[in-house]
Formats: C-alpha cells, sequence, structure tokens
C-alpha cells in the first residue's frame, strides 16, 4: 500500500484515474485529454501501473490503460474509489470531462462516417473476412424465444431482422447511420413487408440509448462493440434499457492485431479478450454470464457472449441471504 499512497500524491495522477473511470485510453488519447508532454504522461502512468491501480493492454501499437479490476484487495479497491472521488472534486475535472467527450466524439464520428460511405457494400466486405450467417444464426439460437420486444443494437443492412421476428413481437433497430437505417428498413420493407410497422428504426448511439429504463426484453449486438466509442459504457446503456429477467446476446471480435483493420473497416478495438468483456458486463450489472468461441481455427475468431440482468427477486434473494 506505500506504493499505492506514493502513486496518490500527485494531481496530475488522480485526474489520470478520473479519466480512466469513464473508460479505456491509449497513451496518445491521454496526452489530448490533458495537454501534457508524452514522456510527462508515459512517467504518471508507469507509476500507477506499477502501484496496481491501472492495468494495460496492447493493440496493435497503441497501449491502452484502464482502471485496475477489481480482484480481492479490499484496501486497494477502497483506495481507487477514494481517488476516483477525490478527482472528480477537483475544479479541473469539468475541462477534462469535455476533453474526454471531445476524444470520444472523435471515435463516433469515425465510425459513422466510415458507415454512411460503406452503406450496402457492408455485407460483401465483412464476408471478406467473417463467415457472417454463421454466427448470426449462433447468436440467434441463444436469444429466448418467444421475447416481447428485442432490441437490434446497430442494425446495420438489417439482414437479421426477419430471423428475430421469428423470436419476437417487436424490434427496435438502433443505429448511429442514417444511411445503414435507411437500408435497413428498405431490406425488412421488401423481404417480410407484413412486419414493417412492428419494427421501430432508431438513430442514435449505443452508449446513448434514446430509450426509457425497462423498454426491451432482449439485446443483441452482432459485431458491432468494435465499433463503439466507449464499450463498457455501451453494456451499461444497455443494462438500462433492459427489463429485469431480460437477455443480452453478443457476438464480436476476439481480441487480434491486426492493425489494417483500423483502416479497412474503421475498427476502433481490435477485438476483445473474454476476461475483460465478462468484467465490463460484471460491472455494468449483467449476471450469468457465459462466452464461446466460435470456429476457432479461422484467423479472425468471433466470441459469443450470453449474459442477463437479474430479475428483482434473484436480487432480493440474494440480499436476504447476506
Amino acid at each position: 500500500m506505500l506504493n499505492v499512497f506514493k502513486a496518490l500524491a500527485d494531481e496530475t495522477r488522480l485526474r489520470i484515474l478520473g479519466a480512466l473511470a469513464q473508460g479505456d485510453f491509449n497513451v496518445n488519447e491521454i496526452i489530448e485529454i490533458f495537454h501534457m508532454g508524452q514522456s510527462r504522461i508515459s512517467r504518471h502512468l508507469k507509476i500507477l501501473a506499477d502501484s496496481g491501480l491501472v492495468m494495460n493492454r496492447r493493440e496493435g501499437n497503441w497501449i491502452y490503460y484502464s482502471l485496475a479490476p477489481q480482484n480481492g484487495n479490499a484496501e486497494l479497491n477502497e483506495a481507487l474509489k477514494l481517488a476516483v472521488r477525490s478527482a472528480q472534486k477537483m475544479t479541473s475535472y469539468a475541462d477534462d470531462l469535455q476533453n474526454i467527450e471531445s476524444v470520444l466524439q472523435r471515435r463516433r464520428t469515425l465510425s459513422k462516417k466510415y458507415f454512411d460511405k460503406v452503406g450496402s457494400e457492408w455485407e460483401l466486405m465483412q464476408n471478406e473476412v467473417l463467415d457472417s450467417e454463421h454466427y448470426r444464426q449462433q447468436a440467434l439460437a441463444l436469444l429466448p424465444q418467444h421475447a416481447e420486444t428485442v432490441l437490434d443494437l446497430g442494425v446495420g443492412a438489417g439482414l437479421i431482422l426477419p430471423a428475430l421476428f421469428e423470436k419476437c413481437q417487436r424490434i427496435i433497430a438502433l443505429d448511429s447511420s442514417p444511411t445503414m437505417l435507411k437500408i435497413a428498413s428498405t431490406f425488412l420493407a421488401d423481404n417480410l413487408p407484413v412486419r414493417v410497422s412492428d419494427c421501430e428504426f432508431r438513430l442514435g448511439e449505443i452508449e446513448h440509448i434514446p430509450l426509457p429504463n425497462r423498454q426491451v426484453d432482449a439485446a443483441i449486438a452482432l459485431m458491432v462493440l468494435h465499433h463503439v466509442a466507449n464499450p463498457a459504457d455501451a453494456l451499461k446503456e444497455i443494462y438500462r434499457v433492459m427489463q429485469d429477467g431480460g437477455t443480452l446476446v453478443i457476438a464480436d471480435l476476439m481480441q487480434h492485431n491486426i492493425t489494417e483493420m483500423r483502416d479497412k473497416y474503421a475498427d476502433l478495438w481490435l477485438g476483445f479478450s473474454p476476461i475483460e468483456m465478462m468484467r465490463w458486463l460484471k460491472t455494468a450489472g449483467f449476471a450469468h454470464v457465459k462466452y464461446e468461441v466460435l470456429r476457432s481455427g479461422e484467423l479472425l475468431k468471433v466470441i459469443l457472449f450470453q449474459a442477463s440482468k437479474p430479475a428483482v427477486e434473484t436480487e432480493f434473494a440474494m440480499n436476504t441471504e447476506n
């Protein structure tokens, strides 16, 4: 704990912890947030990493930093919570948040511009590296059989909508690209016109879903989170709009180091590790998290997650037992 207290005894390092509480950022983004030189930021990050307060991971040529996960060390966890609360009380915190939002907005803009540009070509481009039909079928099998309302996160070209209607009565199709929403709407009208009135197309970001609390019974996110500026925040939003007992299914890329994916497909993240995604899901509040890696022999592996929002009865029972 001596190293921890030494690490916390610096205003800049407290500000960095406050920023990382908002999400994971690479070194260049942290430099941009605080308007400091690389050598200074790198020194502070090393001190925080050596103390166990933050962790880092490499994605191609980029190194991302995040707060250390809950690992049973109560003293370290309490110190980290105190540090974040202290950072949030600083007069500089409002400016830090504004700079963080600028970084996240640039990520969102990059993704939105890409999908507005590729439009209907997206499905062909995705099939260059993935067996889309296979992972869609596997993901659909994990959804409940008779859901009232399903939220399709990042609907894209809408190819999964007809199959989704075999599982539910109503669909809310969300996407940040007006172009993709128009393509999805046209696809559904051409292929399943009798259900067009049961599908609501909404423009919005997954980190800020334009829905009230507890509106959907299930949600599905297919190859979308690696295009999202802040996946951890996105999962918290999904949890918010989901009914108690609801099911979330995610199909996304396993962590890889093919940096060309950033330029060719506007990927913001080079996939995700199971540990990382499970940590985000549990932090958001999800339970019963399971995962499976599909087609392990391929260069780009697909990882499938299923999680649920605890029912009120379950949470009450757990509190009673404790």
